[in-house]
């Protein structure tokens, strides 16, 4: 049986689209996929070793220069880059992920004749609420989904946004959910292991923000909420882990953060001694950790108040280390969480609210065990990346297959 020929592109080479990429890279069966990628390095152009690792690995990768915000002449660049590698290629099958690389690359798909052109929002770029551009991208995402025989919703709830804002016929609309791997160390050592890195005493409580510290993520939610929390019980450690690359947003944030807090949110300094955002507020700043996933072991609850989502990844990592979480009730989180028994789940921007979670959580062992158990359980029965892969393969089998036979 010959092998299908596949391409993903990838613009947003960062965070959780990244993770999803990069899991049907390595993760589908290589003897009925060939998958190749097309991405680019301009929001991160550390990622470049992350590329050389999936070379090394036998992964095809084409790099594009593409850029997040509107750009015509940078974007035509890129959409003849991109339609000549799939004329030369001849992919069977193009996967497009996110905003800018999912308008590119089903049009360049189906400017080269390619049969079959998925596509994968992760967020939806009208969803943002820091741009005047919404109802642009709205349009555009109107417009770039009849190019595509399947758009592919990371969660189940992301259906009602999708048919909402009129993408698309509710029959060409898949859900495949995102999972991730269940830890093969114990969670106890792996709790171990990181607090003696931070510096968490055993008997020690720690709440911590884990993402990006983006407009979406709402990271003000959580220092205005890890602020009233400390003022009540000082003893409570607070962290974010997480990178930055949105000055503006960063000189949003109250309080502003100290110098050396920006330069590890930023990437300009890994921290080789405990940073605080500022000394207003003793909240400890870790930056971006290529081991984040494994470090939400060693927190006693994760919050995650997003604006909006997809599916985070975040917050499955934090659950299948069997730790508790406080998130926004909105689409993604509510797909996972269900409220009190695997979590609890606030509206968003509502900071007393998450203070409630927190501090509930908190003061309540009995309660932290019992949601950190469902938690783990939750992703272990419905959300692993073994299962994600396997509806992705058979999605591109679907789409593939003569057209008689869908």
């Amino acid at each position: 049986m010959e092998r299908v020929k596949i391409l993903e592109v990838l613009e947003a080479n960062v965070g959780g689209a990244r993770k999803h990429v990069f899991q049907i890279l390595r993760g589908l069966d290589r003897e009925r996929f060939d998958v190749h990628l097309a991405c680019s390095l301009e929001r991160d152009p550390a990622a470049a070793a992350d590329l050389a690792a999936l070379r090394a690995e036998g992964v095809r990768v084409a790099t594009v220069r593409m850029v997040r915000r509107p750009s015509p002449l940078s974007d035509l660049r890129a959409l003849g880059s991109l339609r000549r590698l799939m004329s030369a290629e001849r992919y069977g099958l193009v996967h497009t992920h996110a905003a800018k690389a999912g308008f590119l690359g089903r049009l360049a798909a189906r400017r080269a004749g390619v049969l079959a052109v998925l596509h994968t929002p992760h967020t939806f770029p009208f969803e943002r609420e820091d741009t005047v551009l919404a109802p642009l991208y709205r349009f555009l995402e109107r417009w770039a989904a009849r190019w595509a025989d399947r758009i592919v919703l990371v969660a189940e709830s992301q259906r009602a946004t999708a048919l909402a804002a009129g993408l698309c016929d509710e029959s060409r609309l898949a859900v495949v959910p995102n999972g991730v791997r269940l830890p093969a160390e114990e969670p106890a050592e792996m709790r171990r292991r990181y607090r003696a890195e931070l510096g968490i005493g055993e008997a020690a409580l720690a709440v911590a923000f884990a993402g990006r510290i983006t407009p979406q993520k709402d990271v003000q939610t959580f220092l205005s909420a890890a602020a009233q929390v400390r003022r009540q019980w000082p003893e409570v450690q607070a962290f974010v882990v997480g990178g930055a690359d949105n000055a503006r947003y960063l000189r949003s944030l109250r309080p502003p953060l100290a110098d050396a807090a920006r330069r590890v949110v930023t990437g300009g300094a890994p921290p080789s001694e405990p940073v605080v955002w500022c000394p207003a507020l003793p909240v400890r700043v870790l930056g971006h950790r290529a081991d984040a996933a494994q470090l939400m072991a060693a927190f006693d609850v994760v919050v995650l108040p997003s604006r909006y989502e997809g599916l985070p990844y975040s917050l499955l990592e934090a659950m299948a280390w069997g730790v508790p979480v406080v998130a926004s009730d909105v689409t993604g989180n509510r797909d996972v969480i269900e409220e009190g028994r695997s979590g609890l789940l606030v509206p968003r921007g509502d900071v007393a609210g998450f203070v409630r979670g927190m501090v509930r959580v908190l003061t309540d062992g009995e309660l932290r065990s019992r949601l950190g158990a469902a938690a783990r359980e939750r992703v272990a029965t419905s959300f692993t990346e073994e299962r994600f892969l396997r509806q992705i393969a058979s999605l591109y089998d679907l789409v593939c297959a003569p057209r008689g036979k869908q």
